[in-house]
């Protein structure tokens, strides 16, 4: 209920923006100034998770900045609505821990794999449907077509997101905190000596901080580099000359390509080193990236092939480096530590976001140039994380 009309709707949203007017520094700015909103959003949202439990701020949260933000979307027709409309899907960040810490609270390392793994087979799965948005763009335009998955995402969403609050506990760690903050009054949910506490952590255990480093860089790259940036589908048709209609098939190659590693790669992989899978992943990512930079015009299937490499590598990284975040950040200062690293991700992403369109408008292969040397540095962080974990870490953790 929330991947199947975000797939449809995220597809064509940056060419339903330039139909809007807006122009490639415009969508740069655009970038930049979702993740201004996202720096402040994610600054808070440690303190708003532990403040209203896990449960509640999931919902608040959630409905502001997906629901809200999108009809805002569908509303839009001059820069300064989309803008608004950024602005408010900043608050998604906030729901980015909570979220987060409901899944991985009260479960196993092996759970939280899976977990993950499942989340990402349920919303890639609804990549398979983008050829839906392809035939509804070529029929309707793409404004009628933009503007009916977006209000379809907002009724979507919403309902979802009541039931999943309905359906949902607060987890043994969130109703801690939250009587802890009944018992010693409220400036309990402001508690400033837990930013000592995270700094004693990652002094004593500095692959924390190695690790949280990588999770920051690969989340700065997916929104330039990806399948999941603004400046996907332009790339697709300015530079690679694939026709609109088209780039859903391009889509659905992706999503099938990530649905296969899920299911049948990832619980192969889990049995062996996390570190070793997650350096082949982003690997495979860079070497597919290196494709759609060199590779000529018109080339449906050399394209398609390179996003299938690309998605294989995408699909092994990502479980592995979510499941080993949560692993290394046990106990009550993870709410922190995920909003300190979300807030590292929205500043370097909304430096990224700024340059950005300056960078595609000068040219559009730097773009991916560019992702290709934060793969790189992200690999050789985690060969240091390698050689500083035990022998027997995997056998330990999975």
């Amino acid at each position: 209920m929330w991947g199947i009309p975000y797939v449809l709707y995220n597809f064509y949203l940056s060419l339903y923006m330039k139909s809007q007017g807006i122009t490639d520094k415009q969508i740069g700015f655009l970038i930049s100034l979702g993740f201004i909103s996202a720096i402040i959003f994610s600054m808070l949202a440690g303190p708003i998770t532990d403040t209203l439990g896990r449960r509640k701020t999931t919902l608040i949260f959630d409905i502001i900045g997906w629901p809200c933000s999108i009809l805002i979307y569908a509303l839009a027709h001059n820069f300064w609505m989309f803008a608004l409309g950024i602005i408010v899907n900043g608050a998604h960040r906030v729901t980015a821990v909570s979220f987060n810490l409901m899944v991985i609270e009260d479960s196993s390392n092996e759970q939280r794999f899976a977990a993950f793994n499942l989340i990402n087979i349920i919303n890639i799965s609804a990549g398979l449907l983008t050829p839906i948005a392809g035939m509804a763009v070529k029929l309707y335009g793409i404004v009628k077509a933009e503007r009916f998955f977006l209000i379809f995402a907002v009724i979507s969403m919403t309902v979802m997101m009541i039931l999943r609050y309905h359906f949902h506990t607060e987890t043994l760690m969130g109703q801690t905190i939250l009587q802890e903050r009944l018992e010693h009054g409220k400036k309990s949910g402001l508690n400033k000596g837990i930013y000592r506490e995270i700094a004693a952590d990652l002094r004593c255990k500095p692959t924390i901080l190695m690790i949280m480093s990588v999770v920051i860089l690969f989340n700065m790259y997916t929104t330039i580099g990806t399948h999941l940036s603004l400046y996907f589908a332009p790339y697709m048709s300015e530079v690679l000359g694939i026709e609109k209609s088209m780039i859903s098939l391009l889509g659905v190659a992706n999503s099938a390509t990530m649905i296969i590693v899920f299911v049948f790669i990832n619980p192969v992989l889990s049995r062996g080193d996390m570190v070793n899978n997650m350096i082949v992943g982003l690997m495979l990512q860079a070497a597919a990236l290196f494709l759609l930079v060199t590779i000529p015009e018109n080339n449906f299937l050399i394209t398609a092939f390179s996003l299938v490499i690309f998605a294989a590598g995408f699909g092994i990284f990502k479980p592995c480096v979510d499941s080993m975040l949560a692993e290394l950040t046990e106990g009550k200062t993870r709410a922190t530590i995920y909003s300190l690293v979300n807030t590292g991700i929205s500043i370097l992403s909304a430096t990224m976001g700024l340059i950005s369109g300056y960078i595609y408008d000068l040219n559009p292969r730097l773009i991916y140039i560019i992702s290709i040397l934060i793969l790189t540095l992200c690999i050789a962080i985690l060969a240091v994380i390698k050689r500083s974990l035990p022998a027997d870490y995997t056998d330990v953790a999975l």
